[in-house]
């Protein structure tokens, strides 16, 4: 049986599953894995829709999109989607007219001003935290006194590490939000992987629904839970985070439905 029986639309995960990079802020120096290209050329070649979806934040989407084009994935600009996208689309639909005290750089400010919405240096009605390569103490006290007077904590990733060069990498905003937590009590919400409220965002990005979309990815603890929290496919790839090892630990309910050594592996026919 085809992992495509049933799909509409197929979400990619970056790191680990379609290249290895050496710069955790983006692609840069990215060596894509044998036959990742390829793939998705023959998943689009079927009609299904496509979406590529990496917790990064570190660079602009459209950045990030054009770096993916320029190690030879084809793509355009709104079939890539991170995070900080998901947070401004949450935000501007649960908080309209809302401010916004953002600990992270460019790559998480640019979808917020694309929806319109205002981001400011000191308090504020909402604190999001994505990547960025430094943090300030009058930052880490304006996001503090944000929550104390009862903005909601978002958080573009909570996840502890993340596939670089076939290796790991510390996560950046899970940590900061967990010093936010330790000084305010209050426990940040991830609109990123392995979040469901993430793959919803982009089913409603892909014009589908999660039963009938299928999520590729390299980490158990992140693509493959948001897929099966969210009621869709999963297939996992052995050349990022997880093992195979690592699948038999898991219930039933969580494990994926494929397992393959690299993407070119998965069965797509």
């Amino acid at each position: 049986m085809s992992l495509l029986d049933g799909i509409d639309a197929v979400v990619f995960d970056v790191d680990g599953t379609l290249l290895h990079a050496g710069d955790p802020g983006g692609v840069v120096g990215a060596t894509p894995i044998a036959g990742a290209a390829e793939t998705i050329a023959r998943v689009r070649a079927t009609g299904r829709r496509i979406l590529f979806f990496t917790n990064g934040t570190g660079r602009p989407p459209a950045q990030y999109a054009a770096d993916l084009r320029a190690v030879g994935f084809e793509l355009a600009d709104d079939e890539f989607m991170n995070p900080a996208v998901v947070a401004a689309r949450w935000i501007a639909r649960r908080h309209p007219g809302a401010s916004v005290l953002v600990l992270g750089g460019p790559g998480v400010v640019a979808p917020l001003h694309a929806l319109g919405i205002d981001t400011v240096d000191g308090r504020a009605d909402v604190v999001l935290v994505g990547w960025d390569d430094a943090l300030t103490y009058g930052q880490l006290r304006a996001a503090c006194d944000s929550v104390w007077a009862g903005a909601p904590l978002l958080a573009t990733s909570t996840a502890a590490a993340f596939s670089v060069g076939g290796g790991r990498a510390p996560g950046w905003s899970g940590a900061v939000v967990a010093g936010i937590r330790q000084t305010t009590g209050v426990t940040a919400r991830t609109l990123g992987k392995p979040a469901p409220e993430a793959l919803r965002e982009m089913c409603r990005v892909l014009g589908t629904v999660p039963r009938r979309t299928l999520v590729v990815g390299d980490d158990l603890g992140l693509e493959i839970a948001m897929a099966r929290r969210a009621g869709a496919r999963a297939a996992l790839v052995l050349t990022g985070i997880s093992r195979a090892a690592d699948v038999d630990t898991l219930p039933a309910d969580r494990r994926p439905d494929a397992v393959a050594d690299a993407i070119a592996e998965l069965p797509f026919e």
